[in-house]
């Protein structure tokens, strides 16, 4: 008897009871040091609550990727679609359309980039991840189909590049195949690549996860930044995501690219991925800093309980859940949602307002002149 769905955990649970063995190894499969902390992240920010707020209406609308939706969630670029549907990426692309969301198109795509965009319905646009892989005339090649294709922006992932050999090292510590890009990859190629792109497209960057490259990606002209570190699929031992985005969304306040300090022409978009399982989880990332929020596993999750229409009712679920958390947190639309709504874990918990993850209370002002003195 299958477990009735009610939270995000449960579509995990119908997943690997129903996909072969391969299929969940290859999608479980990470660091198991980085995928802890990166759950473990959540637990150390709580809410401050505000009361005597209207919250009898919450609105999740926002723009993602340049894009109208009525929810933050979105649905990032995974490899290898066809593993938990036969549809593959279309069923993902049908998906994101029902909720009004965005989805990721993977450069590694069970399915030719054609099919995929033939899937979209009138008015939906998809953005496109980019990977430069070993044979980069492959990666070019692709990038130019799908921009042929229409892709509205272009996102490449630059968290995947240092050489590894094997494959990723899942929880069951059994090896699992990967897709490894190429580790010539640097800020100077990325120019290249920015430069390859017509002047319409934007460009944001995949796997952002300290302050200084976040400065320095804004300083390069990239429309915006996903702080991620791959669900734990890129560096082991590294320090959990959550904790990554409050670093990354101080240091860009601070040089004057998000926030009240940023300009119509320094503003940057900021968003995260990385061990989101509930509309709780979400809500801590949009109080740092986050426009929105990528899923990867549990829309895979989903799609192996019940396709197109399983990642629908997982992205139902999590906007209830989100709203029900901004209600109780005195927050009726996204733009209320701030860093003073959570407080860091400690004796006595400080405002995250007031806290760096790095340097403590007293660190904010010294952090703020740091930076503005770097520029």
């Amino acid at each position: 008897k299958e477990t009735p769905i009610q939270t995000c955990h449960d579509f995990e649970k119908v997943a690997k009871h129903r996909l072969p063995s391969y299929a969940w190894d290859y999608i479980s499969g990470g660091e198991a040091d980085t995928m802890a902390r990166n759950r473990q992240n959540f637990a150390l920010y709580s809410l401050r609550p505000r009361v005597l707020v209207d919250v009898s209406v919450i609105d999740t609308s926002c723009t993602l990727f340049g894009q109208a939706c009525k929810i933050p969630f979105y649905l990032s670029s995974v490899a290898k679609g066809r593993l938990v549907t036969k549809e593959g990426e279309r069923a993902f692309v049908r998906s994101a359309a029902k909720v009004k969301t965005s989805y990721l198109v993977p450069t590694v795509s069970s399915l030719p980039l054609k099919e995929v965009w033939s899937a979209a319905v009138e008015g939906q646009h998809l953005p496109f991840q980019f990977y430069l892989l070993n044979d980069e005339k492959q990666s070019f090649e692709a990038l130019r189909e799908a921009l042929a294709l229409g892709a509205c922006a272009v996102v490449a992932t630059v968290d995947s590049n240092a050489p590894r050999m094997g494959a990723f090292r899942a929880s069951t510590g059994t090896s699992t195949g990967g897709v490894f890009p190429s580790p010539l990859l640097t800020w100077k190629r990325l120019a290249e690549v920015r430069n390859f792109l017509p002047a319409h497209i934007p460009l944001y960057l995949k796997g952002v996860q300290t302050a200084e490259d976040g400065v320095q990606a804004a300083q390069m002209g990239v429309r915006g930044i996903i702080v991620s570190n791959h669900g734990g699929r890129a560096c082991g031992d590294a320090w959990g995501c959550l904790s990554a985005l409050e670093d990354v969304a101080m240091g860009l306040r601070a040089a004057g690219w998000l926030g009240e300090g940023s300009t119509p022409s320094r503003t940057l978009e900021l968003y995260y991925d990385s061990g989101v399982r509930s509309g709780r989880d979400a809500i801590k990332a949009l109080c740092l800093g986050a426009q929105g929020i990528g899923l990867g596993r549990p829309y895979y999750w989903a799609a192996a309980y019940n396709g197109e229409e399983g990642i629908a009712s997982l992205l139902d679920m999590l906007t209830a859940e989100l709203q029900h958390a901004m209600a109780q947190a005195g927050a009726n639309a996204l733009g209320m949602l701030q860093p003073s709504l959570l407080s860091r874990a400690g004796n006595r918990p400080v405002p995250c307002a007031e806290v760096s993850p790095c340097l403590g209370s007293s660190g904010w002002k010294q952090q703020e002149t740091e930076f503005h003195s770097k520029l």
